[in-house]
């Protein structure tokens, strides 16, 4: 964050939630996303709809590409001051994330199986169909 960065207050960015005057807060972030309404793939309603309150868990749910990612500095107006923020508009990162981190990696066999174990019983569905004449 440089010196000329803008801090933006939770109450601020509120105001600006209408198709003529949208901005979003995504990861701490404040992107006025006005000019890009009429150009999201998902409709400008999505983005009027996330307005008003931390989005970030709505963006990231969509699994967004890089390209847009990286369009998104285009839009970028500054940083929010989470002190402004109250705790139940604050985004909270999914338990289901933390769950899938502490599953045990797949085993190479159950890999494996998966891959040949179809192979195997359209083998077996050929075989039946060949020999059942």
């Amino acid at each position: 964050m440089t010196s000329d960065t803008k801090i933006l207050s939770f109450e601020e960015v509120t105001k600006h939630n209408h198709n003529t005057d949208c901005w979003l807060i995504i990861s701490g972030k404040v992107y006025d996303v006005t000019s890009f309404l009429d150009d999201h793939p998902g409709g400008d309603q999505v983005l009027v709809l996330a307005s008003g309150k931390d989005a970030t868990e709505n963006f990231e749910e969509v699994g967004h590409t890089e390209n847009a990612i990286e369009k998104m500095k285009d839009f970028y107006v500054g940083e929010l001051d989470t002190n402004t923020m109250s705790k139940k508009n604050m985004y909270k990162p999914s338990s289901t994330t933390a769950y899938a981190s502490n599953q045990a990696p797949a085993s190479s066999f159950t890999n494996s199986l998966t891959f040949v174990l179809p192979l195997l019983i359209l083998a077996l569905a050929y075989a039946l169909y060949y020999f059942g004449k």
